[in-house]
């Protein structure tokens, strides 16, 4: 790795034992769908929440990924070490968790909420565009205005010598 005054700021991803290495890129895809960029470090360790501190406190960002054959883990290194900001289990779609989570760092550090399932495709047959009729609803004729909303007197007359005092205790007159 290179020295750390040198090094960009980014994203460290940790593998864990036996985890495939094409998962790092889809992490690398999510970070990156976010403008933040991500960098593959070996860390020691079994723990995933470890390796995800681990990767945290190398980062120039101070936030670190774990992926492992599982479940991926997100780290901020201010976090106590035994607890991570977010982790995924999964099963299947490994790639599509590791995807969001390496989105979900990126959007720690660029301060935008967290997401936890992608956004619902734009259609739902397919590519095919359609197009969408919006129909508006009629305006509504407004309404005359009633004899209970007739304003009364001493309250805007109490509103003004409010905002009157307030004008000179700021000095404006």
């Amino acid at each position: 790795m290179a020295p750390f005054a040198q090094e960009r700021p980014c994203i460290h991803v940790s593998l864990g034992a036996g985890t495939e290495a094409a998962l790092y890129r889809w992490v690398q895809i999510g970070a990156e769908e976010e403008g933040v960029p991500c960098q593959l470090v070996e860390e020691e360790g079994a723990d995933l929440v470890a390796l995800a501190y681990a990767a945290a406190q190398s980062s120039r960002f101070n936030i670190g990924v774990a992926v492992g054959e599982a479940q991926v883990v997100l780290h901020e290194m201010h976090m106590p070490p035994a607890q991570p900001v977010l982790v995924f289990n999964f099963s299947d779609q490994p790639d599509y968790f590791c995807r969001l989570m390496g989105s979900n760092a990126a959007r720690m550090i660029v301060r935008k909420p967290f997401r936890f399932e992608d956004e619902p495709a734009p259609f739902a047959n397919g590519d095919e565009e359609k197009s969408v009729a919006i129909e508006a609803a009629p305006l509504a004729a407004p309404k005359p205005p009633t004899a209970d909303l007739a304003p009364d007197p001493a309250e805007i007359a109490h509103l003004v010598a409010l905002v009157v005092r307030k004008l000179q205790e700021r000095g404006i007159r």
